[in-house]
Order: C-alpha cells, then structure tokens, then sequence
C-alpha cells in the first residue's frame, strides 16, 4: 500500500525549525493534537483483519496501545469521560440528544482548563449545520440531531452536553462543520487549518459521521474513509514542520466486554509517536484526557483523570515533568453533582445501537 509508506516517510523526517505559538512552548511531548473517535469496535475485530488493511498499517508503523479500553456502554459516558473526566451515568447511558435533564450542567470540562491556560480548541463535526436554525442554544451552538445528512449524530459530539460551551457564542464558534459540503468526507475545513499554525488549534477534535465512523457502515467501510483523511493530515504543513499529534480510538467495543476489559484501538501517530511501538499496558479514555493535561501541565478535571496513566510512553520526548507534580484538585472545582444549566434541544429517544 502506497499511501501508509508515504506518509510514514514524510512525517518520521525531522520536523522544520518554527517559531511555537506562546501557548504551546511549555509541553514536551506535542504542541497540537487532532483526535478523531471511531465507533462501537473491539480490538479483535481490527488487528489482524482483512476488512482493516489501513488501520492494521497505521497501527504497525506508529504506536498502537493494545490495553486501552472504553469506560461504559453506550457510546455517550465514553465522549462525555474523554473532555471531562466522568461518565454522567445517570443519564448519558440513554444516549440522548442534550436538552432537559440531559445535560452536564457547568461541569468542569478540557475547554475550560485549556482556555485557562492560554490554549486554543476546535471540534470539528461531519454534516454539522452552519445554521442552528430552529435547535439554537443560547450561544447558537446546534442542539439538534441528524444534521444536514441525518448523519450527524448528537451523542457523539460532548461539547454540546455543556452548558458553559452551548451558553456562550464564543465558545458555540469552535464547533464547526469538518466539511464545507455538508456531506462527510473529505473534511476541508479541518485540513484547511492544518496548513497553518495560525488557523490551528492546540486540540483539534474530529467527529466522524454515523457512515464514516463504522456506526451505520463496515469495517472496510471506516478503513477506506480513514486511508483518505489520514495520510492528508500526516502530511499537512502542521504535521511536517511543527510537534503535532494524532490519536485515533474507538469509543467502545461491540458491546460484549466491560471496563477495564473493553479494548478498543488506539493509536498515536505523527512524527512525536514512537514508530513501530506497542504497549499493552492498560489505558482507557481518562488516560487520554490525563496525557492532555500532563502535557500541558492542566489540572485534573476528576478524580478518574487525577489517578489515570498518562499515556507518555508512546511519545519520542514525553513530558516528564508531570511526575511528582501533580497539581491538587480544587474544593470548588465543578461535578455531576452540582445543578446543572438546562437549554433547549430535542430531547426525543434514539433506539440506534450507539
């Protein structure tokens, strides 16, 4: 396979001398991180498979964590545990759109530590409307599901389940559409702003739709769209020449196994990636949110995140700094337990397996 040996020789060169951005000159491990979250696989069903030519590919030439494991079925508790550190169980597990009774609250989530320490965020949602139209929060982030194609699913973007995020227009404007055609791949907006640090953000975000991300689709099918997208972003300005990362996981498995026992893939790659590394040791969607923080010395969100591994051994130069000086969590820092900030949305059941 053409695609996968040349991305691999054009990002494990050495990376161009740049400026960084002041925001990003504390971490060690990476400046930027694009993640993209695949849907409801176990690790079986990818290593070793026919179906999965390009994800068994990316996993042998990068760093592929053969312990990390989704924490709770369905899919909402896992996105809501990767940018908050907790599951919200109570409701999340139904999997419904944000709306009444289904919301976060003012949780402490990963936008508020990073804007508080200078760092900059995007999401990027396939078949996001441009236009909240009739399913507005307050800050005109889309409450809604379905999107433009019926493909954008509402469970499967955590940035809307917090109010502090849908309340505010500015933070509403970091959700975007990943593709100007409204219509999955090849997610434009998102390569566009990979061909340059001042359009990029420190995290970038990548939802896939329903099709794209195995939801409603095949294997083969989510391997095709990633041997697209993947080299085009191993291979963009940002990649080539600045300390940029990419994981990709699954935010669970088929259903059939639990946490800590629901292994999924997942893979780091990019030039800061160990190249042809594996590690069994065990990890899980709180370990991602801990390597985040480690690497930008944030605080931890809760008490899953504050205990979990960062997930630095699959790094040329992790930080080491985070050893030792772990930051204290705050008597006021926010929970699942405080009142939470109700806005409108459609609340209505989604039967779909998630």
């Amino acid at each position: 396979m053409l695609l996968p040996l040349l991305f691999l020789s054009l990002t494990l060169g050495a990376p161009m001398t740049v400026a960084l951005p002041p925001s990003a000159s504390v971490s060690h491990a990476f400046n930027y991180v694009v993640t993209i979250i695949m849907e409801n696989t176990d690790l079986s069903q990818i290593i070793g498979s026919s179906q999965a030519p390009f994800m068994n590919q990316l996993a042998s030439s990068w760093s592929l964590a053969t312990g990390y494991s989704g924490v709770n079925h369905p899919s909402l508790p896992n996105y809501l545990a990767l940018i908050s550190g907790q599951e919200f169980a109570s409701w999340s597990t139904s999997d419904r759109p944000p709306g009444p009774g289904f919301s976060a609250g003012n949780a402490t989530n990963i936008v508020d530590t990073m804007e508080a320490s200078g760092l900059t965020w995007k999401a990027y949602m396939e078949d996001y409307p441009s236009n909240c139209g009739t399913h507005c929060s307050p800050g005109n982030c889309y409450m809604g599901d379905g999107g433009t194609t019926g493909r954008y699913a509402a469970r499967h973007d955590p940035f809307v389940y917090f109010g502090d995020i849908v309340n505010s227009s500015a933070r509403c404007s970091r959700i975007v559409p990943a593709n100007s055609g409204g219509n999955g791949a090849p997610d434009d907006a998102l390569l566009a702003d990979l061909q340059s640090p001042s359009n990029s953000s420190n995290l970038m975000w990548l939802t896939p739709n329903l099709r794209n991300d195995m939801h409603d689709s095949s294997i083969s099918t989510g391997d095709a769209y990633l041997s697209q997208l993947v080299p085009m972003i191993l291979g963009s300005n940002l990649f080539i020449r600045q300390k940029a990362a990419l994981f990709i996981a699954f935010d669970e498995g088929n259903g059939d196994h639990q946490y800590p026992g629901d292994n999924v893939y997942a893979v780091w790659a990019g030039s800061v990636a160990k190249p042809s590394f594996s590690s069994s040791n065990p990890y899980s969607h709180y370990s991602f949110l801990k390597t985040i923080e480690a690497n930008w010395h944030l605080p931890p969100l809760t008490s899953n995140d504050q205990s979990a591994t960062p997930m630095l051994e699959f790094f040329i130069h992790p930080d080491h700094d985070h050893l030792g000086h772990e930051h204290e969590m705050k008597d006021h820092e926010k929970s699942d337990e405080n009142p939470r900030t109700e806005f409108s949305g459609d609340s209505q059941d989604d039967a779909r397996r998630n």
